[in-house]
């Protein structure tokens, strides 16, 4: 087996050499992440802006046509309260930064989790210790990074603002220097939520799920504030209240700052002490060491990579399927607007603008389930990693027969994926008295198989010849999402927007099914497929 490399020795009378090290290699391990990211809130934050000036190029229109969306409680509960939708800041803060934040959140709560509980199940953690650093300085460096890398996402997102928004004299740069920080302040805090779960539960699994259950929760309590009628002061019981209570244009408030603020150090400084008195590689929290047997769905190695899966699995699909039923939920206000607007009536119709909302809504569906399937096949890796493939192909095994398996149920996952959030979609539109065709769903969804099925290959040629080098999938489909949406807007050459998946199927229901670019995509991802199971084939399994 593969031998691993010991931690940098360094002086025990040089601290502050130890936690710049420290603080490199978590910088250097989570660049690929940060780096996406990055781009994506800067995009997500400066597409708002001018979204805004062409939705609603005068008061007039903007008066008449934000009223459907300040008044909509679906959009209130995955948006949060619009307090001043009718300024630029306050409508990008509403529509993309409480949302981005929200996303940022999460990519705090992985990172961090990784950082510390990640290194200790991984036997990293010990070995670092080993050396001449104390356990405090090891968990400063982890929230360290975490810090630094949530400010490089926060001066690329506010520098992307002042150049559209500024440039364009729609917002000031205190305007954009507010919204930057509203955006960076949920990672902060739920970064420290996620250290003081690292603490408290003996796997990164378990802390990840409890610092995500706070997450959830804290959404919920702040949905209720939003959508009831009286209930604003329940905002201030939830962390994702206080962020809305920052409120842009308006200046930020002193109390929600220091509330967040307060709070994310109060959370850290409890950490440490726990960090202290317990073992490495546990938690503070007593866990049995032995319980009755559980046989459930462990027959072969794809169910039981289904078992291991399943609560991270559960929140991807609970999550997709709010998020689509809610979507759905919106399709009547989408009519309201194009009713209204009688140029808007006129050229395309009740019909084609809800086709058109639905297209939209399986372009991001579809690149919730590319990003599933690389998720689970980075779970593939992870088995290689730890070692546990090893063991698992010491028994009469065969390497492609392990491959097969666990890439067919990413794929079928995925695909799952997509046939829940059509279903969530409809029951959504429904809810709200609004009628949509279930064909024109599902058609949609067999619309989104190809790119399932091509990020499968994708992913299995990577784990094939480089396996160390699966989690840059993430960053492939996101490079590939915004050339869709960036390359369209430059008017870049058609073959170079061909080379997006995204784009080069049709936008079903708004547009029959491309049959050449669905056989196309599959073609290319069976072969990448072929590619990666021989290479893996041949290849040593890689640990580490």
């Amino acid at each position: 087996m593969t031998a691993l490399a010991p931690a940098p020795v360094v002086a025990a009378g040089s601290a502050g050499q130890g936690l710049r090290t420290m603080v490199r290699r978590q910088l250097r391990a989570n660049r690929t992440s940060t780096i996406v990211m990055a781009v994506l809130v800067a995009i997500a934050n400066a597409v708002q802006i001018q979204a805004y000036t062409s939705v609603f190029p005068s008061a007039a229109s903007r008066d008449a046509l934000l009223l459907p969306f300040a008044s909509n409680a679906g959009l209130r509960v995955l948006y949060g309260y619009p307090f001043d939708i009718g300024d630029v800041t306050g409508w990008v803060s509403w529509r993309s930064v409480s949302f981005v934040g929200l996303v940022l959140a999460v990519w705090a709560i992985m990172i961090t989790c990784g950082a510390l509980r990640g290194e200790e199940d991984a036997g990293r953690g010990e070995i670092t210790l080993s050396q001449p650093q104390p356990r405090a300085r090891w968990f400063a460096a982890a929230v360290c990074a975490v810090a630094i890398e949530t400010a490089v996402i926060g001066v690329v997102s506010t520098a992307a603002m002042a150049v559209v928004g500024v440039g364009n004299h729609l917002m000031s740069v205190a305007n954009s220097v507010e919204l930057g920080l509203q955006v960076s302040l949920p990672a902060i805090l739920f970064g420290a939520i996620a250290a003081l779960a690292c603490q408290l539960w003996g796997t990164v699994r378990a802390a990840r799920l409890w610092a995500g259950a706070v997450l959830a929760v804290a959404f919920g309590i702040r949905a209720v504030a939003d959508t009831g009628t009286g209930l604003g002061w329940l905002r201030w019981v939830s962390p994702l209240g206080w962020f809305e209570e920052l409120r842009p244009p308006q200046p930020p408030g002193v109390v929600p700052l220091v509330v967040i603020l307060g709070t994310s150090a109060v959370v850290v400084a409890a950490a440490l002490p726990l960090l202290a008195r317990r073992d490495i590689g546990l938690g503070v929290l007593a866990q049995s060491d032995s319980r009755p047997p559980r046989r459930f769905l462990l027959r072969t190695p794809w169910q039981a990579a289904l078992r291991d899966e399943l609560p991270q699995l559960a929140t991807w699909l609970v999550v997709t399927m709010a998020m689509t039923a809610l979507m759905g939920g919106l399709i009547k206000t989408v009519l309201d607007l194009v009713n209204q607007n009688p140029v808007m009536a006129r050229v395309t119709g009740a019909e084609v603008g809800v086709n058109a909302f639905v297209a939209a809504m399986f372009s991001l569906i579809q690149v919730i389930a590319a990003l599933l399937v690389v998720t689970l096949v980075a779970g593939a890796r992870g088995e290689e990693a730890t070692g546990r493939l090893e063991l698992l192909l010491a028994m009469p095994r065969a390497r492609l027969g392990w491959l097969a398996g666990r890439v067919v149920l990413a794929a079928g996952l995925a695909a799952l994926l997509c046939l829940l959030a059509a279903l969530a979609m409809w029951a959504g539109a429904a809810a709200t008295g609004q009628h949509v065709a279930l064909g024109a769903l599902l058609a949609a969804t067999g619309n989104s198989l190809p790119v399932v099925v091509v990020t499968a290959g994708f992913a299995t040629a990577v784990l094939g010849l480089a396996p160390r080098a699966v989690s840059a999938g993430y960053a492939v489909v996101a490079v590939a999402y915004l050339w869709d949406a960036l390359g369209t807007a430059l008017r870049a050459p058609h073959w170079t927007l061909e080379l997006s998946p995204f784009h080069a199927l049709a936008q079903v229901p708004l547009q029959h099914v491309a049959v050449t670019p669905v056989l196309v995509l599959c073609a290319l991802g069976l072969a990448l497929f072929g590619a990666g199971a021989a290479a893996f084939r041949r290849r040593d399994l890689a640990a580490g």
